[in-house]
């Protein structure tokens, strides 16, 4: 599958929102619940559109044939804010080429993570690793993890 990467921009901010969240259901455990809203809110479009235009993130989106397929966000330039692949281009490098953009982007040696239970594989596989069990807060479960350069 052929697939570019580029920075997002403010007409970025639909397509984001709705490509994660429908993945949503791989990250909160209802995430039409009460203690998910504050977390499903900061995933609407004008979330998304102030993010974009908000100096401490960097937004880059992967596109294919179809349209926009993955999105990576670093806030302060060494925390994954956000790493989403849509499902059906999942298990083709697409967040793979996507962290290695970011990361060569950023002048950080060290990132963190707050992986989803479902991410972390993924996550190890990139090089992360676990500095603490998992964690819940606003209807999320996950994983903090640690990036070093070698």
């Amino acid at each position: 599958m052929h697939f570019t990467i580029r920075q997002a921009t403010a007409f970025d901010a639909e397509a984001a929102s709705h490509l994660v969240t429908g993945l949503a259901h791989y990250f909160l455990a209802d995430p039409a619940s009460a203690q998910a809203a504050p977390f499903m809110a900061g995933l609407s479009p004008s979330a998304y559109a102030e993010r974009l235009s908000s100096s401490p993130f960097k937004h880059y989106v992967a596109e294919d044939a179809a349209g926009l397929c993955g999105i990576v966000a670093l806030r302060d330039g060494s925390h994954v804010y956000h790493l989403f692949v849509r499902a059906d281009a999942q298990g083709r490098g697409i967040a793979r080429a996507l962290w290695l953009h970011a990361k060569q982007q950023s002048s950080h040696a060290t990132f963190t993570v707050n992986a989803s239970l479902h991410a972390v594989p993924v996550y190890e596989r990139l090089g992360f690793v676990a500095k603490a069990g998992p964690q819940r807060f606003h209807g999320v479960l996950f994983v903090p993890m640690v990036y070093a350069h070698d």
